[in-house]
């Protein structure tokens, strides 16, 4: 029998590890979109830095379990960017946009939390779920 995703503490961790990877490339996407606002710009500079960071961790704890994520996902260079804002964009389109991702990656990260047994995978992902909560939050007010 096979455990779906949310039952199966690494394909949950590699799930993580997918939408951070994804998200790298969107919030470079925005980064490169946004209007001139150096709050934003600098928030955005920051969470790039972190999901950077992130994806680190992941892989570091797949390896710690014996794990090699590609086998589970593709390569960043086997993926294809959304085109998220097409045109131009406002401030608020690129925090509602970003901000929507970082929701859909906290869920992913709590569901992962709930699934892990392993201690340091526990530790990582608590350490994501922290930043997360603190670039929601940038996000909202820049």
């Amino acid at each position: 029998m096979t455990l779906s995703p949310a039952a199966d503490p690494i394909a949950a961790l590699n799930q993580v590890l997918n939408e951070v990877i994804d998200m790298v490339q969107d919030v470079k996407q925005a980064h490169a979109k946004v209007p001139e606002n150096q709050a934003l710009h600098a928030e955005l500079d920051k969470l790039l830095s972190d999901l950077k960071i992130w994806v680190r961790l992941l892989i570091v704890q797949d390896e710690q379990l014996s794990v090699s994520p590609l086998e589970r996902m593709p390569s960043v260079a086997g993926r294809t960017p959304a085109n998220l804002w097409p045109g131009s964009t406002t401030n608020e389109e690129v925090r509602s946009i970003i901000g929507a991702h970082l929701n859909k990656l906290e869920q992913h990260v709590a569901a992962a939390l709930e699934a892990q047994d392993d201690p340091r995978s526990r530790v990582t992902l608590a350490e994501i779920e922290q930043g997360l909560l603190a670039h929601q939050q940038a996000v909202s007010e820049n």
